[in-house]
């Protein structure tokens, strides 16, 4: 099992003549309807046939029980900087993040629609513009659909929710990881759990780890990276009724710890540099002066260049939502099929795309009037993020789905 860190890939034709693809089908303003089977299909007119009037009767009724299966997407794809007719390398490169979402967004629906679920898929391009998130959070697009996925930015959030009248949908966010007090509505979806999920994730594992004697050391690089997680820790610890010390300085560290008990050191910098002599400084501490030493890091830590062997031996601990088991069957399924599709490996906002529709999807065809109240009650664990939401009446629902991972060997692996 392993923490799979988000590379970027080279750009392969294939993913260039998907963009193309997908730009065709923007500019015609043509939705997808997925059926049993994942098949696409557009309307096109009917033939005149003696039991026309029974057809029609039964595509009405099929057609009413479908529409709550309508999920509008938005997405930043900014095809409106698109020059030529046919995309270069730089304008598939502009809209990574919307089409890998997007691919693995489809993929998830599509293995829904092969249980006999069916979807209309209506997707639209943002532009990563608030005059055109405006423009469209008024359009049929949006009217008809039963469930509005993105935009995906803050801004473009703020700007959908100011207008937009949802009319007892929900709003889900699914990349964003602000914390949604910051937003403009209580219909919002956040999927990303916020910082402060984080913060109690990690609280909760320190006092199940925590005996009398023990020593919580909190080492404050006074940063916004730190800030933002420790301010949500040192409130979530008091409540757990953990005890802890604060330093600003790695030279004060040695002067802090227990010679008797466990030791549990605690920074939130993001600062690559300072991380690797901390490791180093609290290694030689565990190594030549037999202090027991565990480490907390920030979850950012996963995607910087540490000291592997440090990281070991100080048992480093971080909280993250997004972890990829290369041995569970969904992981090795999506991946087959993702390049199956595309010829490129999928990218993480691939995987996030498929768990969100393959989530949203399911909700969605399993309770298609009242998904919204059920909602809280679904749990879901996917091939890279969990879903479990909490719901508060003046942010709406909260993603509080995070797992602890521990740095053993090559790779961080949840415990």
């Amino acid at each position: 099992m392993i923490l799979v860190q988000n590379h970027r890939l080279p750009l392969s034709g294939s993913k260039i003549l998907v963009f193309a693809l997908l730009l065709s089908v923007l500019g015609a303003c043509s939705p997808k309807v997925l059926r049993p089977g994942g098949r696409k299909e557009t309307k096109e007119p009917t033939k005149e046939t003696p039991d026309k009037k029974v057809k029609d009767r039964e595509k009405e009724a099929g057609e009413k029980r479908a529409h709550f299966n309508n999920i509008a997407l938005l997405l930043p794809f900014q095809l409106d900087k698109v020059i030529d007719s046919v995309p270069n390398k730089r304008d598939v490169e502009r809209s990574s993040l919307a089409l890998d979402f997007y691919q693995g967004f489809k993929l998830g629906l599509d293995n829904l629609t092969s249980s006999g679920d069916n979807f209309k898929l209506d997707v639209l391009d943002t532009r990563d513009n608030v005059a055109e998130v405006r423009k469209l959070a008024v359009g049929k697009s949006i009217t008809e659909a039963a469930l509005v996925v993105g935009p995906v930015f803050p801004t473009e959030i703020n700007a959908f929710s100011d207008v937009a009248n949802l009319s007892g949908k929900l709003q889900i966010s699914p990349l964003a990881a602000r914390s949604p007090s910051q937003y403009q509505t209580n219909k919002l979806v956040t999927v990303t759990p916020p910082i402060d999920m984080h913060a109690q994730t990690l609280a909760n594992y320190i006092a199940s780890e925590y005996e009398i004697g023990d020593h919580v050391v909190i080492l404050n690089n006074i940063d916004e990276d730190s800030e933002k997680l420790l301010v949500p820790l040192r409130v979530a610890l008091d409540k757990e009724e953990v005890k802890y010390s604060e330093l600003n300085e790695l030279s004060e560290i040695e002067a802090s710890l227990n010679t008797v008990g466990k030791n549990i050191v605690i920074n939130a910098s993001t600062n690559q540099f300072f991380i690797a002599q901390l490791l180093a400084s609290l290694n030689k501490l565990k190594t030549e002066s037999a202090y027991d030493i565990s480490l907390i890091g920030h979850p950012n830590w996963s995607k910087l260049d540490l000291n592997p062997e440090y990281l070991s031996a100080l048992r480093t601990c971080i909280s993250s939502s997004y972890f990829i088991d290369e041995k569970k069957p969904e992981v090795q399924q999506f991946r087959k099929d993702y390049f199956s599709l595309f010829k490129v490996i999928p990218s993480e906002f691939a995987f996030k795309g498929y768990d969100t529709g393959v989530f949203f999807g399911r909700l969605l065809a399993k309770y298609p009037t009242d998904y919204a109240e059920k909602l809280v009650k679904e749990k879901h664990m996917g091939a890279s993020i969990g879903f479990e939401f909490v719901h508060d009446p003046a942010l709406g629902y909260i993603n509080t789905s995070v797992r602890l991972l521990r740095f053993n060997g090559q790779f961080y692996r949840p415990f």
